[in-house]
C-alpha cells in the first residue's frame, strides 16, 4: 500500500511539471525536448524508440483483455473480439469523432468505479494488515518484476504522463489557448501576467489532484477485493482468464448483477483504454517523427502530419497490435512487458522536463523547493525499482 501512495504522489508532481511547461509556454512537451542541447532531437529518439515498443504491447494486452471480457457475454473466441474492438478504435480514432462513444464510456466507467467502492466497503477489510501496509518497508521477498509494470501503469505511464501535455494544448488551457504570434517569452513575463500564469497553475494542480485522488480509490477498493475474494483462493488474474477471475470479485458480492456489472465495465474500461491509447500514441508517434526528420524530407508528401499519423494509427497500432496478441496471445505478459519498460522510462521523462523548465521559465514559474524535491524523488525512486529489477533478473 505504501508503495501505492508513493507511485500516485510521485507521479502527480512529474504530471504537474508537464503540465507546467505547456501552460506557460502554450507548446506540447516535445518541441521543448527537441530544443535541449546536445545532438539534434536526442532527447526525441530516446522518448520515441521505448514507446514504439511499448504502444505495441500495451495496445495488444489492452485490447485482447477487453476481448476476453466480451468473449464471456458474447460467443466467439477471444481472438475475433479482440481484433474487433482494435479495429472499431482504430477506425474512430481515424475518423476523429468520438465524443459520443467517451461520454458513455466515462458513465460505465463511474459505475464500475462505485461498484467496486461499495463491494470493498461490503467485504470489510482487514484492517490491520491494511495499516501495515502503509509502514513503507519491502518484503523479504520482493520479486520486482511482479509489481515493476504495476508501478509502471498505475495512474499513467511515461506516455500517459506527456500526453498531459497534448490535452492541455488541445483544450488551450494557459499560454496555449493564446495564438502563437501573442505568446511572449516566460522569462520576459511582468508580474501582473506572471500572476495570471500562476492562476492557470493552480487550476492545473487541482484538476490532477483531483484525477489521481480518484485512481487512488478505485485501486485500494481492488486491492481489498482481491486480497479478501482471490487472494484466500489462490487465484491470479492471467493470461486469457483475465476478465473471468475479475468478474468473481463482484459476482460474490452481487450475485449475477455484479457478474454483468463487471462484464460491462471491464469492457467499457478496456475498450475506452484501447481508443484512447491509440489516440495517444500516435499524436507522439507523429509529433515525434516529425521532429527527427531531416530537414530536406520535412516537406515530402509521405512525411506530412496526417499521412505520419494514418500509417501510426494503421499499422503500429492496430495491424502490430493484433499480431503480436494472436502469436502471443497472454494479455498479463504482454501488459507485463509494456508496464515494464514505462516504469523504466518514467525516471528519464522526469529528469528530462525538470531539466527543460529550468531551462526555459523565470524563477518565479519554476517549482518550489518541495515539488521539485519530489521530481528529483520520483528519478530516484523509479531508477532504483529498475536497477533492482536488473540485479534480480541477473542474480537470479
Amino acid at each position: 500500500m505504501w508503495a501505492l501512495v508513493a507511485v500516485l504522489v510521485l507521479k502527480l508532481f512529474v504530471t504537474r511539471e508537464i503540465g507546467r511547461y505547456s501552460v506557460v509556454t502554450g507548446r506540447r512537451l516535445l518541441t521543448g525536448l527537441a530544443g535541449l542541447p546536445g545532438p539534434r532531437g536526442w532527447a526525441i529518439w530516446v522518448i520515441l524508440v521505448p514507446q514504439l515498443v511499448v504502444g505495441i504491447a500495451a495496445i495488444a494486452g489492452i485490447a485482447s483483455a477487453a476481448g476476453s471480457a466480451l468473449a464471456l457475454a458474447v460467443p466467439g473466441a477471444i481472438q475475433l473480439w479482440t481484433g474487433v474492438v482494435i479495429a472499431a478504435a482504430a477506425g474512430l480514432v481515424l475518423v476523429g469523432h468520438y465524443t459520443g462513444v467517451e461520454w458513455v464510456s466515462r458513465v460505465l466507467g463511474v459505475a464500475l468505479a462505485l461498484g467496486a467502492v461499495v463491494a470493498a466497503i461490503q467485504v470489510g477489510p482487514d484492517l490491520t494488515e491494511a495499516a501495515a501496509g502503509f509502514v513503507p518497508v519491502p518484503p523479504d521477498d520482493l520479486r520486482v518484476a511482479e509489481i515493476l509494470p504495476w508501478l509502471g501503469f498505475l495512474s499513467n505511464g511515461a506516455a500517459g504522463l506527456m500526453w498531459y501535455s497534448y490535452w492541455i494544448t488541445a483544450k488551450g488551457i494557459g499560454h496555449a489557448g493564446v495564438p502563437a504570434a501573442d505568446r511572449r517569452d516566460p522569462r520576459h513575463l511582468d508580474s501582473h501576467q506572471i500572476d495570471r500564469v500562476r492562476g492557470w497553475l493552480r487550476t492545473m494542480t487541482l484538476d490532477s489532484t483531483f484525477a489521481v485522488v480518484g485512481v487512488a480509490l478505485i485501486t485500494v477498493a481492488f486491492l481489498i477485493l482481491g486480497a479478501e475474494l482471490l487472494r484466500p483462493e489462490g487465484i491470479v488474474p492471467a493470461e486469457a482468464d483475465v476478465a473471468r477471475d475479475l468478474t468473481r470479485l463482484f459476482s460474490e458480492v452481487f450475485g449475477s448483477v455484479g457478474f454483468w456489472l463487471m462484464v460491462v465495465g471491464l469492457v467499457s474500461a478496456f475498450w475506452t483504454a484501447t481508443l484512447t491509447n491509440i489516440d495517444g500514441w500516435q499524436r507522439l508517434y507523429t509529433d515525434g517523427v516529425r521532429r527527427v526528420l531531416p530537414a530536406r524530407l520535412a516537406d515530402h508528401t509521405l512525411t506530412r502530419p496526417a499521412v505520419i499519423s494514418r500509417t501510426a494509427i494503421v499499422l503500429w497500432l492496430a495491424i502490430l497490435p493484433y499480431a503480436v496478441f494472436l502469436v502471443f496471445g497472454n494479455p498479463v505478459a504482454l501488459l507485463t512487458l509494456a508496464g515494464s519498460i514505462e516504469a523504466v522510462h518514467i525516471p528519464l521523462v522526469a529528469g528530462l522536463v525538470l531539466w527543460l523548465n529550468r531551462r526555459t521559465m523565470p524563477r518565479a514559474l519554476r517549482a518550489g523547493r518541495a515539488a521539485t524535491a519530489l521530481v528529483v524523488a520520483a528519478v530516484v525512486f523509479f531508477t532504483w525499482f529498475a536497477l533492482y529489477y536488473l540485479w534480480q533478473q541477473f542474480t537470479g
